[in-house]
């Protein structure tokens, strides 16, 4: 959307990308179930200490990716009742302009 033209957003669109991230924020909530998943069914292999090392730092590893998964995929979800609520109110107010995103 050029700048200074007085483009109008369209509240489909903003609908339709919020159905888009809809369905990224599930896709992360199912990666994050599969590192769920991964972490409970992976045991230890061997008795030596290397093994069990191994075995808990992958096991924190697939933990990190879970917490990860989880954030990106509520953040994610945020966003999209977000541009749904911009998209409720462009159409009952006429607003204009662009829309910022708090990180």
């Amino acid at each position: 959307m050029p700048e200074g033209r007085g483009s109008r957003i369209h509240p489909e669109r903003l609908r339709a990308a919020a159905d888009l991230l809809d369905q990224a924020a599930a896709a992360d909530d199912k990666a994050a179930g599969r590192f769920a998943e991964a972490r409970v069914d992976s045991t230890p292999f061997g008795i030596s200490p290397q093994a069990r090392e191994l075995a808990a730092r992958w096991a924190a590893a697939l933990a990190a990716r879970e917490a990860d998964a989880r954030v990106l995929g509520d953040a994610t979800s945020d966003l999209a009742g977000r541009l749904r609520m911009a998209a409720g109110s462009t159409r009952s107010t006429g607003f204009r302009g662009r829309l910022a995103v708090a990180p």
